[in-house]
């Protein structure tokens, strides 16, 4: 490969429905690509890129094929020189941040800095929780843990908040965390991120700031703004577009910008 220039990068992930990442235009990544950035897509299993197999071969029972991919995919970048662990950043979005989370937990010296945007990190409470809103819905999808242990065991094995290791330290090095949540979310409860921020605190070591071999300290934020839904707008549940507010959503990719540029530049 003639492209040798470990530039900072940015992996974005989904994975899941059976939903393409396309390579589209996205006016939050503008700031990044200014400033020498590499934008990485990863089509993982459980995306729809390469049609039903593809779907198939990441949902429910194969679920962990995602997280797969996305480490194999990290990994050809790094291997490839077209980054480093320093300079290497990951985000994923709702079903795209428990691909993100279980990254991190299987594989955590590999990046630098990530950001969860209404991460789905707790897909075993939600999935054991009929009352919840999507559950029904979403069995095709993650598997009925309440009436198969088969699933209940998938699950629990690839669940962003079932799997965090206590392994922070100045010897392993961990990325630095941002999280968002929209208290209006009707997807993705804000309990949902805010109970895993607290357990990577108390259990992954966060909660006490260590230097890395970066030379920076790990860490972990958590924004939460309480009239903002899943998409980062104000009552986007709404159909009426005009009551829409993308206010949060600025903020929120702008702090994820600076927290990016940061995190890669110390």
């Amino acid at each position: 490969m003639l492209y040798s220039v470990r530039s900072p990068t940015l992996i974005r992930v989904y994975g899941a429905y059976g939903v393409s990442l396309e390579p589209e235009f996205r006016l939050e990544d503008i700031p990044l690509l200014r400033r020498g950035w590499t934008i990485a897509l990863a089509h993982v299993r459980g995306g729809g890129e390469l049609g039903r197999q593809w779907y198939a071969g990441g949902k429910g029972f194969n679920k962990h094929n995602s997280i797969a991919d996305l480490l194999a995919c990290t990994r050809y970048l790094l291997e490839k020189n077209w980054s480093e662990a320093s300079k290497l950043a990951l985000t994923g979005a709702s079903a795209g941040g428990l691909v993100v989370g279980a990254a991190l937990n299987a594989e955590p010296s590999y990046f630098r800095a990530a950001a969860l945007h209404v991460p789905f990190v707790d897909p075993l409470s939600s999935m054991l929780d009929p009352d919840l809103p999507l559950t029904g819905v979403e069995v095709s999808e993650w598997g009925n843990p309440l009436a198969n242990l088969q699933d209940y065991d998938a699950i629990s094995r690839y669940a962003p908040y079932d799997n965090i290791k206590a392994c922070l330290s100045a010897d392993t090095p961990m990325p630095s965390i941002l999280v968002t949540a929209g208290g209006q979310d009707k997807r993705v409860s804000v309990w949902q991120p805010a109970k895993w921020v607290a357990r990577m605190r108390s259990k992954a070591g966060y909660s006490t700031p260590t230097a890395t071999k970066h030379g920076s300290s790990s860490k972990l934020l958590f924004l939460a703004s309480a009239n903002a839904g899943h998409f980062h707008s104000y009552n986007s549940s709404s159909d009426d577009s005009d009551v829409h507010d993308n206010s949060d959503f600025i903020a929120a990719h702008a702090l994820r910008n600076a927290f990016f540029i940061t995190e890669t530049s110390e």
